[in-house]
């Protein structure tokens, strides 16, 4: 549910903030004097990266979900292209049936009327 919002899983979160607490630590420890500015930078830097990453993981969804309804357009044409094959090998099939028992009745007649002959 929070990747649909914020494009970024539960785990991704917790590691933005985790590095942002490390990076706060060590600007804290670093900028003896002002730490309050050294970690209001690591802090505005954590911020600016997630929004950058948030964008990114939203625009990628954004383009899975259109590249997938794209997907599902072309394959529920393919599915009616074959049920249309599929009906046009059944025709085909019933013809080629009805062919087949003709050419047999005509041969059947072909035998029958020699031994009609012979009486």
């Amino acid at each position: 549910m929070i990747k649909r919002y914020l494009g970024l899983d539960l785990f991704d979160l917790v590691i933005q903030f985790g590095a942002t607490v490390a990076l706060g630590v060590v600007a804290g420890s670093m900028a003896a004097p002002h730490e309050e500015v050294g970690i209001a930078l690591v802090v505005a830097a954590s911020f600016g990266l997630l929004a950058w990453r948030r964008a990114r993981a939203l625009r990628e969804q954004a383009t899975t979900a259109v590249g997938g309804s794209d997907r599902i357009a072309e394959l529920e044409q393919r599915v009616a292209e074959l049920e249309y094959g599929q009906s046009r090998m059944l025709e085909l099939e019933e013809r080629m049936d009805f062919n087949e028992r003709l050419l047999v009745r005509q041969r059947d007649e072909a035998r029958l009327a020699p031994g009609d002959e012979a009486r």
